[in-house]
């Protein structure tokens, strides 16, 4: 028997019960005891039972469908990321099922499992688990899963160089003779942090390699690190905080610089420089990969889109 293939007459076989009642059990419907429910789920799940909700109606037994799973929408990138992928979709002939997490491990999970059982084509995953066990049953899913801003190894991963483009984000600090560098660290409540790791220790190996001071802060303290009698820059792995800080910045005549050049930037008219990629081209590899399998760089291209806060 093929995994992923099995039917539910032949879970009703194995379980040694009525189709109905796997019926019940795979819909959550009354009429069963927990006990047969959870023999029927596993046996489903060990098999890869996937309910194909549109093989009648479209050719292949393809749904069309391609889930999303992202943290929030809190930091704009998400949303404009969000748009693209949609867009993308749309003139393929694609629809998205969209689902937040809010950076919780067992949500995240769950989401998964819901879109599974939707029997959608491909998953583009923004992760904040992580782990070889976690690698280990995604695979097992036999679903093409594409994973954003954060990596796991063994899946398809796309979006830019982070390490690269910290690096660069310091030497473009640097070039304009600030003599101390802020960095302001995220508060992360999420187990895969490739991303903003990759940026931070990029930033701290750069500062040492030219011997310009540094300090990594949070937030709340970053002003308290802005010394009078030294130029300084900030350095934030988020437009998010560049934007909290921008004022922050101006009064102290520091220097300061963003990640994701998020369109709010450019809605509000606001001075700042920004790391930028080509979230379009992010969101059309990522689909293209989960439609037809062509092969992902990893590397999306970035840019320093240069304002004057620096």
């Amino acid at each position: 028997m093929t995994k992923g293939n099995i039917s539910t007459t032949e879970i009703a076989r194995i379980c040694g019960v009525s189709q109905g009642t796997v019926d019940r059990a795979l819909n959550d419907r009354k009429g069963i005891s927990p006990k047969t429910k959870e023999m029927i789920l596993r046996v489903a799940r060990e098999y890869g039972y996937r309910p194909n909700i549109h093989a009648s109606t479209i050719a292949g037994g393809k749904s069309h469908l391609i889930g999303v799973v992202i943290f929030d929408l809190n930091n704009p990138y998400f949303s404009d990321m969000l748009m693209s992928i949609e867009a993308y979709c749309t003139s393929l002939g694609y629809s998205t099922v969209v689902m937040f997490t809010d950076k919780d491990h067992e949500k995240e999970i769950e989401c998964i499992q819901s879109l599974y059982y939707m029997a959608v084509d491909g998953i583009i995953l923004c992760p904040a688990n992580s782990g070889s066990a976690y690698e280990k049953y995604l695979l097992s899913l036999n679903v093409p899963i594409v994973t954003l801003g954060n990596r796991l190894s063994g899946i398809p991963y796309v979006g830019i160089d982070n390490a690269s483009a910290s690096r660069d984000a310091v030497a473009h600090v640097l070039k304009k003779g600030y003599k101390k560098l802020i960095y302001v660290k995220p508060a992360l409540k999420q187990r895969n942090a490739f991303a903003q790791a990759q940026r931070l220790d990029a930033f701290i190996a750069v500062c040492e390699n030219e011997k310009a001071a540094y300090v990594v802060t949070d937030l709340q303290n970053a002003e308290k690190e802005l010394d009078a009698d030294t130029p300084c820059a900030i350095i934030c792995p988020t437009d998010i905080y560049a934007i909290q800080l921008l004022s922050i910045a101006k009064k102290h005549s520091a220097g300061i610089i963003g990640f994701d050049n998020i369109r709010l930037i450019e809605e509000l008219g606001l001075t700042l420089d920004s790391i930028a990629h080509n979230v379009p081209l992010t969101a059309k590899a990522a689909v293209d990969h989960i439609i037809s399998g062509t092969p992902i760089d990893c590397s999306v291209p970035h840019q320093i889109i240069v304002r004057g806060s620096v």
